[in-house]
């Protein structure tokens, strides 16, 4: 089933990868690095602010589907949800626009966020219709729409930088004609799906009472990820904010990709069968589902430590050399963040207790601040990478121990330590490749990506780790038995 709906949604991460990647490299050769470093904070800020007033509405939508769908009243869960969003638009874009009016900010910074939070304030309509999708298994109605939008914006905020005078303004520029070109089409259909229903303010409670704490889970969580940015630029300039921001992302987002490509996958199953299986069948599907984190992240990470110097090449001049060199444990911090946020955090929410994600989240942003205000004064960027990875650590033994106390979250030890195995052969091999200190970092790169990524995966296939030559023959076994279904049809 994981392995499905995993296939099912790799147009999608294709897309977002182009973007991701389009975004970090594209913007560090378009921006100097204080540009690109005002442009990073500021998209930082926008979805801080986005989680702070909307993000309950966006975890509503997603784990209230399925039991709207049991109890036949849709209609009603989506209308209930879509005119409280209305009513917190209309709140939350004038309070917005007043607290940027009174910050003691620079013209350009102001400037930046403001059309930054104009964005977000019409990107929740848009999130709604995708999280709406993905519940209820729309699975190629969500793949088109989100593809769209993603490789849209990108496309039109280049075109802005490129051709007139917007600079780091651009990219959220076109995201707002993005989203109005893709919510016309949506719009009307998501329209049709909420004809007949009624607000009712009691689900609302419900609804708030489920996704608050999730937000401020996520506000602390994306303080634990973030605070180092706006800390750096306070000690070190925006310049260094953008070197480390593009070092960071370049590492940190593949592997964040992969965690979302997963998880958007796997989650919507496992509240499905939550809802109207039980238990033991959620449990069977998060076994599965953890032990496949490991056995692509993992590998991911330790790629990425290989490759980084080879791997800078993509990066902006300005930007390349002190981002290059916080790649190999941000890589590491990178997995430790997505099993917080993508796997730990799911403990929390399928058993409806998000209150106690949030605890587990106030030690280590606490402990993250603490340290990068100790460290950055010290070892430079460096220091920002030492509070993230000992952060991230602290988060994720404290939301696993928090959260199995609610919900029976397997802890895929064999997996990981077969994965581990892998990933020490495939490190192995990369190492002792005699390559030349001449070759160009774009062909060293391909040489130590094909024979690392071909050594892992014998490896993996060799001891089953994960599962995963089960899982393959699986695959093919019903791949041969559906044609052979269609033939005799």
């Amino acid at each position: 089933m994981i392995g499905r709906s995993m296939l099912a949604y790799i147009p999608v991460n294709l897309a977002n990868l182009l973007a991701s990647f389009g975004t970090i490299v594209i913007l560090t050769r378009l921006l100097n690095s204080e540009e690109f470093g005002r442009y990073a904070l500021v998209v930082i800020t926008m979805q801080f602010t986005h989680m702070a007033l909307f993000t309950w509405l966006e975890a509503a939508m997603a784990r209230f589907q399925a039991r709207a769908e049991l109890e036949k009243d849709v209609s009603s869960h989506l209308k209930t949800i879509y005119t409280y969003t209305a009513g917190m638009v209309a709140l939350g874009f004038p309070l917005i626009m007043l607290t940027l009016w009174a910050l003691p900010l620079s013209s350009q910074m102001k400037s930046v966020l403001i059309v930054a939070m104009t964005s977000t304030t019409i990107q929740i309509f848009f999130n709604l219709g995708m999280e709406a999708h993905k519940a209820a298994h729309r699975i190629q109605r969500y793949s088109f729409t989100y593809s769209t939008q993603m490789l849209l914006s990108l496309t039109i905020g280049i075109l802005l930088i490129l051709y007139t005078s917007l600079r780091e303004v651009a990219p959220f520029i076109g995201i707002i004609i993005t989203l109005f070109v893709v919510l016309s089409f949506d719009i009307p259909f998501m329209l049709k799906k909420l004809k007949g229903g009624t607000v009712q303010p009691k689900k609302a409670k419900i609804y708030f009472k489920y996704g608050v704490p999730i937000c401020i889970s996520l506000l602390l969580a994306s303080a634990l990820n973030s605070a180092d940015m706006y800390l750096i630029a306070w000690k070190m300039g925006e310049a260094s904010a953008g070197q480390y921001n593009a070092g960071y992302n370049l590492a940190n987002r593949t592997l964040e990709m992969i965690f979302i490509w997963i998880s958007m996958a796997v989650t919507p199953i496992a509240v499905t069968l939550l809802e109207k299986e039980g238990l033991d069948k959620s449990k069977a599907i998060m076994r599965d589902y953890g032990a496949s984190l490991l056995w692509i992240s993992l590998p991911a990470a330790t790629g990425i430590a290989l490759v980084a110097k080879e791997l800078g090449f993509v990066l902006g001049e300005s930007v390349r050399s002190e981002a290059v060199t916080i790649m190999p444990l941000i890589a590491f911090a990178g997995v430790l963040n997505g099993l917080i946020s993508y796997y730990a955090q799911r403990a929390f929410m399928l058993s409806g207790k998000t209150s106690m994600f949030m605890w587990a989240m106030i030690p280590p942003v606490i402990l993250n601040i603490g340290l990068n205000l100790w460290l950055i004064p010290i070892y430079g960027l460096m220091g920002a990478v030492y509070a993230t990875l000992m952060s991230y650590a602290l988060g994720f033994a404290l939301a696993m121990f928090l959260g199995r106390k609610l919900y029976p979250l397997p802890v895929p030890v064999r997996a990981c330590f077969d994965i581990s195995i892998c990933c020490i052969a495939m490190a192995s091999i990369v190492r002792l490749m005699p390559i030349s200190p001449e070759t160009p970092d774009f062909i060293a790169l391909m040489i130590k990506a094909t024979f690392g990524g071909v050594t892992y995966l014998a490896m993996s296939m060799l001891i089953n780790a994960a599962n995963s030559r089960t899982l393959l023959k699986k695959i093919v076994n019903d791949r041969r038995d559906r044609k052979q279904k269609e033939v005799t049809a």
